[in-house]
């Protein structure tokens, strides 16, 4: 449903507001910590930052921070970003006579896209952190 840079921007912000406090994050640490080519990523991070939702820095202290709190950005915001505004169908694709309107299909097709927008815009990236025990790897017994 979303796109690869889509979802690598909404885990490299994610990421960023559970470390907010840490100060900026270089564009490899990132990569490190989410599991992304860093290559890649640094372009998704200059588009992040074009779109206001990220800051970058020089310098040996330097790297990319939040532009905004974690509680006004949203995932759409992000989508948005990453990848343009979400499409919808404001016309029948079939392209028949009898549906000058939307037809039944594409209409309820359109109102579950509006749903998935309004639900990602309605959801912060602080709604996002992960707030439960720490997880443990499968396969690792954990000594105590």
């Amino acid at each position: 449903m979303i796109s690869q840079t889509a979802e690598y921007a909404l885990r490299a912000l994610v990421h960023l507001a559970a470390r907010a406090e840490s100060g900026p994050a270089r564009a490899r640490d990132i990569a490190e910590a989410i599991q992304v080519p860093v290559g890649y990523l640094q372009k998704i991070l200059r588009t992040l930052c074009k779109h206001g939702l990220l800051t970058a820095s020089r310098g040996s202290s330097g790297g990319f921070d939040l532009a905004r709190s974690v509680d006004n950005i949203t995932v759409l915001d992000v989508l948005n970003a990453a990848d343009g505004e979400l499409p919808r169908i404001k016309r029948c694709p079939l392209g028949l006579p009898c549906h000058a309107d939307l037809c039944p299909l594409h209409r309820l097709l359109d109102s579950q896209l509006a749903n998935v927008e309004r639900v990602f815009g309605s959801t912060t990236l602080e709604d996002l952190l992960y707030t439960g025990p720490k997880p443990v790897a499968l396969g690792r017994v954990q000594k105590p």
